[in-house]
């Protein structure tokens, strides 16, 4: 377990979030989290919200509305103002990750 007690706050659900890994394959970008509680300053009890989208086939008249919904929030300012609403921001490698998924909806 961790050295000391970890409160729940964005900054520590974040570096919890950032000991898991990605479990899933190719844009699939579920995670695997490590709830031992190992990472020091990590809180390691998150729940992350998942946006299930279809990587093609969307339709040509809602693609860009969509694109840019998800572009903005796994981007840096997105995050920000995520965690002004008490939501941990995503570490930025998996924040990066999403933004290259999304650049490949069609």
């Amino acid at each position: 377990g961790a050295p000391a007690p970890v409160a729940p706050t964005p900054a520590t659900a974040s570096k919890g979030i950032a000991a898991a890994r990605v479990a899933g394959q190719g844009k699939d970008m579920k995670l695997k989290f490590r709830y031992d509680a190992s990472a020091p300053d990590a809180y390691p009890i998150v729940q992350v919200t998942y946006e299930i989208v279809c990587d093609k086939g969307n339709q040509k008249t809602t693609l860009p509305a969509l694109k840019s919904f998800l572009t903005y929030t796994a981007s840096k300012v997105g995050q920000k103002d995520l965690s002004r609403l008490n939501y941990a921001p995503l570490p930025e490698s998996v924040a990066g990750q999403v933004r290259d998924v999304v650049d490949t909806l069609s």
